[in-house]
Order: C-alpha cells, then sequence, then structure tokens
C-alpha cells in the first residue's frame, strides 16, 4: 500500500510539473508581442494585471532587457508570483537612468502599486525652518522639505520638540514668532515685545542688519554651538534662585529642559561625523524591513523602520538580488522625497555596486540641488554604528513578522467561516447615516491586510429623495461604487445591516456585473436588558451570508473579529461624521 501511495504521489508531481511548464509557456508566448513593443531605452515600465491595475513600477536602463527577465525560466519572486498577474507592460522614456529613479518614486507614491517596496507612513520628520527668503526671517516647523532658500534643521522625533525648541529661539534671541499678515497689519507693538521677547521688526522697532545679527546668534546653536549658552542660563538661573526671584528662575528651568529634551541625552556616536544617516536591512524570503537611523552633530536623534510583507527576496537567486537593487533603489529615492538629505548616507548592502552608488547620488542631487555621499561603512566607529542598526532591524523584523502573521491567521479564520475562495486582502465596507431620511450620506471604507487604507476613503451624498429607505440607499451606494473600474475589486464586500441590506448588496453586484465578489452582512450587537445588573451586556456581532438561514459568529476574543469590528466602526464613523458635516451646512444656517 505504501508503495502504490508513492508511485501515486510521483504520478500526481509529474502531472503537475506538467502543468507548470505548459502554462509557463503559454504564458511567455503571450507577453512576446509585448516586449516586442518597448524600446531598448532608459525609462520606467508599469506591469498591469487583467483589469489594468499597476500591480509593479520599476525602472532600467535597458527597459526591454529588464521586461524580458521577468518571463524567464529561473525561479524568482518575479516569475512566481509577478509573471501569472501580467497582462499589460506600459512605459515612460527618460533622458537619464537618474531620472528614471526620481520618476519611479513619484508613480510609486501616486498609483501604490501592490508588489513595489512603498512607504505606508507619509508621514515626514518634522524639522525647524528658517525662512531666508524673507525680510525678517522667522521660525517654522515642517514636514516637507519645499522651500529651497530656507535653512532647514532637523529632523526631529517630535513635533512638541521641535515647538519647544523654536519657543526658547524666539524668546532667548529675540525673533518674531507672528505670521507675515500679522506682521504687516500691526501699528504698535504687540505684547510680546512688552514682555521682552522680541524686537518689535513690525513697527520698524530695529532696522535689518540689527535683526540679523540676532538670527546669526540663533542659528550658531543650531551648528553645535549650543552648550555655551546652556552654561550661561544655567549660572543665570542659579543666581536668580539665590536672589529668591523663583518665578524667572523657573522660566528659565523650563526653557534649559526644552534644550535637553531636544537633545534626549543622546550619546555622541561619531563625533567626526556631524551629518549622516544609516540605512540597514533585514528579510527573510517573505518580507523585508529597512531601518534608518539619523545622526546629526554626532548623535543620534531619530530612527524609523518600514516592513513591507508584500515583498519576496531570496538573496541566493540572481534575478531576486538583481531585483533586491531596484527595492533598495526604490526605497532610497521614495524616503528622501521629503526628508532631508544629509552629507552622507551609509548603508549595509552588500549586493549594490558603486555604479547603482553614483546614479543614486546623481539622482538626489536633481531632486535637491544638494551633493551626498553615498556608500558602505568605513571604519571601527561607523561599523558600530551599521551594527547598531542592524540589530534594530532584526528586533523589529520580528516585532512584525509575529504581527503580520496573527493578521493573517485572522484572515485565514475569516476566509474559512465565510467560506471564501481566497484570503480577504483587501476588504471594503459601506455604511448608511441620515436623520429622518435628512442629509442622507453614505460611507466606503477600505482594509488591506487587515489595516486602514485611508487614502481610500471615500463619502457619498445620497441622490434619492424619497422618504427613509436604507436599503435603497446601499443599493444606490453600490451602484455607484461599481460604476469606477480604476478600484480594484474588494475581496470580501462587507455592508452595515442585516438581511435586508444583504439582498440589496447582492442585487447591486449584480446588475453591476460584480455578481462572484463575496458579500457578507454585519450586524450590530444588541444590548441585553437587564437593568438589574450594573454592567450593559451585549450580544455577540452577527453576520449573515447569501443562501444562508442562520448568522456566523465569532469568538469573542477573536483578532479575526476585532478586524471586521475595526473596518464596520470606521465605516459608521465616517459616515456619522460626513451627515453632521452635511446636516449643519443645510439646516442650522
Amino acid at each position: 500500500m505504501d508503495k502504490e501511495n508513492k508511485t501515486a504521489d510521483s504520478r500526481k508531481k509529474k502531472i503537475l510539473r506538467k502543468d507548470i511548464k505548459s502554462s509557463d509557456k503559454k504564458k511567455s508566448n503571450i507577453s512576446k508581442d509585448i516586449i516586442k513593443k518597448i524600446p531598448t531605452k532608459c525609462g520606467v515600465y508599469l506591469m498591469k494585471d487583467i483589469n489594468n491595475h499597476i500591480i509593479y513600477i520599476g525602472k532600467a536602463k535597458n527597459l526591454k532587457s529588464r521586461v524580458q527577465s521577468y518571463f524567464s525560466n529561473e525561479k524568482s519572486f518575479k516569475n512566481v508570483f509577478l509573471t501569472p498577474r501580467i497582462h499589460y507592460v506600459d512605459y515612460f522614456l527618460t533622458d537619464t537612468e537618474a531620472s528614471a529613479y526620481l520618476l519611479e518614486a513619484q508613480l510609486v507614491k501616486k498609483h501604490k502599486p501592490r508588489y513595489n517596496f512603498r512607504l505606508k507612513d507619509d508621514k515626514s520628520y518634522p524639522y525647524v525652518r528658517f525662512s531666508m527668503e524673507e525680510d525678517y526671517p522667522r521660525f517654522y516647523i515642517e514636514r516637507k522639505i519645499k522651500k529651497k532658500a530656507s535653512v532647514y534643521f532637523g529632523p526631529y522625533t517630535e513635533a512638541s520638540v521641535a515647538r519647544k525648541m523654536i519657543r526658547f529661539l524666539n524668546e532667548q534671541f529675540k525673533i518674531r514668532d507672528c505670521s507675515n499678515h500679522f506682521m504687516k497689519s500691526r501699528k504698535k507693538p504687540c505684547l510680546t515685545y512688552h514682555m521682552g521677547n522680541c524686537t518689535a521688526p513690525c513697527v520698524d522697532k530695529i532696522n535689518k542688519e540689527d535683526y540679523r545679527k540676532q538670527i546669526k546668534s540663533s542659528l550658531l546653536f543650531f551648528e553645535g554651538k549650543g552648550n555655551t549658552f546652556l552654561k550661561d542660563m544655567k549660572q543665570q538661573m542659579n543666581k536668580l534662585s539665590a536672589a529668591e526671584r523663583f518665578e524667572e528662575a523657573a522660566r528659565l528651568r523650563d526653557r534649559i529642559k526644552a534644550i535637553e529634551f531636544s537633545k534626549e541625552k543622546q550619546s555622541v556616536v561619531s563625533p567626526k561625523q556631524k551629518n549622516m544617516d544609516v540605512l540597514a536591512f533585514h528579510n527573510d524570503k517573505k518580507a523585508i524591513l529597512f531601518q534608518t537611523l539619523h545622526i546629526r552633530d554626532g548623535a543620534v536623534v531619530g530612527d524609523r523602520f518600514y516592513y513591507d510583507s508584500n515583498i519576496r527576496y531570496d538573496p541566493k537567486a540572481d534575478q531576486d538580488q538583481k531585483l533586491f537593487s531596484e527595492y533598495f533603489c526604490s526605497f532610497v529615492t521614495q524616503y528622501y522625497m521629503d526628508n532631508l538629505i544629509p552629507n552622507l548616507i551609509v548603508i549595509s548592502c552588500e549586493q549594490t555596486n558603486h555604479f547603482l552608488f553614483s546614479t543614486l547620488e546623481e539622482a538626489l542631487f536633481k531632486a535637491h540641488g544638494k551633493s551626498v555621499r553615498i556608500r558602505k561603512p568605513r571604519g571601527n566607529v561607523e561599523k558600530k554604528i551599521m551594527d547598531m542598526a542592524l540589530k534594530n532591524a532584526q528586533s523589529k523584523f520580528k516585532e512584525q513578522y509575529l504581527k503580520n502573521q496573527s493578521v493573517i491567521k485572522s484572515l485565514d479564520i475569516i476566509q474559512k467561516k465565510f467560506h471564501l475562495k481566497k484570503r480577504p486582502y483587501r476588504m471594503e465596507c459601506f455604511d448608511i447615516s441620515h436623520f429622518q431620511g435628512a442629509a442622507q450620506v453614505a460611507s466606503h471604507v477600505v482594509f488591506e491586510g487587515g489595516e486602514p487604507k485611508t487614502e481610500e476613503y471615500r463619502k457619498y451624498k445620497i441622490k434619492r429623495k424619497k422618504g427613509v429607505d436604507d436599503f435603497a440607499s446601499m443599493k444606490e451606494v453600490l451602484d455607484r461604487r461599481f460604476n469606477h473600474k480604476e478600484y480594484p475589486d474588494p475581496d470580501l464586500l462587507v455592508v452595515d445591516g442585516g438581511k435586508g441590506q444583504l439582498q440589496k448588496a447582492v442585487l447591486a453586484l449584480k446588475e453591476a456585473g460584480r455578481g462572484y465578489i463575496p458579500v457578507v452582512a454585519m450586524a450590530k450587537a444588541k444590548l441585553k436588558s437587564d437593568f438589574t445588573s450594573e454592567k450593559m451586556e451585549s450580544s455577540q456581532e452577527r453576520f449573515f451570508l447569501p443562501g444562508r438561514k442562520n448568522p456566523v459568529v465569532f469568538r469573542s476574543d477573536s483578532i479575526a473579529l476585532n478586524i471586521l469590528v475595526h473596518l464596520r466602526d470606521a465605516a459608521h464613523r465616517f459616515a456619522v461624521s460626513y451627515h453632521r458635516k452635511l446636516f449643519q451646512k443645510t439646516f442650522m444656517e
């Protein structure tokens, strides 16, 4: 019996291999006509699926050669995951490879392809900007490096730290803190002048030359010469305290704390190298994580990590090594689109070469007009810093991997409970909100990988005005949603309500030609009417499926249930907030 089972298994494997080979040939033959049209020039290519959605964006010195590598016989991430999903390839030509790097970063940020490494957290570090372009400059908090005439300092780990720093500089060096509009409209000095914290340039109490001297003193502080000011302030605080002028001493104490907090008691790691960023990475065959360390004035001022589980990278595969270079370059160009470029960027990538570094340096120079060196660590100090970055990357990778595995298991539970054909990576939820039929609105919320995708949230104003009919409103919204073919279809559609909403959703999907999309209705938990108990108890959340009489329920401590409840609650909050805004605008004015 064992021999028969083994022979049967071997036959099945042979049949599967033949099927895979034949299917691969078909896919390669289909793509040859597309490849012939692609030029052998430098540019950016866009991989699209059967629904014309962009799933991957890359750049290449030779577009035709790079695209052709996706259809080779070698087993790699590109061949296994990307090639079966590619139905069309579009491209943009550029003058240089550096221009292709910048264009790729812009397109990835705009289209957010699933199989690209993309910075999901677009929130940049806070910087202190000094407005050199103004007659009477002042300090601002900025998160994007836009104005080239300005001087930027940072990055700071928190915006509150940057605000405290600006407040200190304004008070210590008497820099104006008012807006340009407020300054032009002043005829008398404001309270800040009378408190001795400003020289009132708004009413010409100080000329431009003397004001510039104040500015130079404040800039020296940012150039690493602020320790002398700290010593003077501490001596002055002690004198005020000895003279029993405790309120003034307390104010100085708060200023000193603000400065020391901004430094965050950082240990100096490289006194010789003042401005440097360190980029390290850690990966396995299922995910990759990039770790950044920012060193300013020889001390670590901040760190961030970026994890992506859609990236599959095998360092042993030649094709994947080339693919990693694409990921690395894409990360660097995306990251420094909105962040300040240091003098030196040290990386841990062994697969990269000098030519790649020089191309990246050229691309960043084009983006910011500032030269930067990119290289591997040199000397003991830089190697120690890199080891610290690598340890952080490994630790963060384990945390994110466990978190991601928990989400995957939860999505698998949802798939099993709802009898879905595949794991519900993309889920969409709709909710209706109104007040007795007035100001009827609907919300559309999107989750991908168990997390909110806020940039694809949508809100609808219900057009029909024939009384209160949530069922008809739901059908209208779904009709309008699926008229937009530019959005990918969800793996699971969730509507807030019971069997009535479910029927309308099923009908709307069929009329839109999307009857194959799984849909489920989620009924809110009902409160149990036991007035004798001190706590209000609620019943289980119920999920209604088409063709099923009894609802599906989850365990109360299930993470899968938490994801679905989070999805429903997000849609409910989004709908209610829009309804209130519309109601106040329509009926309260």
